[in-house]
């Protein structure tokens, strides 16, 4: 009789809801190792554009954004956009992502 409730507790234990950890300093800390990982990514794509992107480019046209593999791009203009956009279609994609330690997947530009 007394394994028979010894299982039936170990049911219990293992079928009832764990206790969500409602403190905020652990979604915090999950947060800002994210964010850091997100920021050093970022970074090392920014050296790299500013490398491979001539230099009149790459002082109008500034990454800004790096999430889920997609690197976006500020412009001031469309005449940029499109010079940036021509250079992402010849390769400049493929360049990155040799350079780069994070996953690439696209380069998106748009004006602001």
């Amino acid at each position: 009789m007394e394994d028979g409730i010894i299982k039936i507790e170990q049911l219990r234990k293992w079928r009832s809801r764990k206790k969500r950890e409602l403190r905020i300093d652990t979604e915090m800390n999950s947060i800002c190792r994210s964010l850091k990982k997100t920021n050093s990514q970022l970074l090392q794509l920014r050296e790299e554009w500013n490398e491979l992107v001539p230099s009149l480019l790459s002082q109008v046209a500034i990454p800004v954004m790096f999430r889920n593999g997609v690197l976006e791009v500020l412009v001031d203009g469309s005449p940029t956009a499109y010079q940036i956009n021509r250079l992402v279609r010849s390769g400049l994609l493929r360049q990155l992502q040799k350079k780069c330690n994070g996953t690439l997947r696209q380069i998106r530009v748009r004006i602001g």
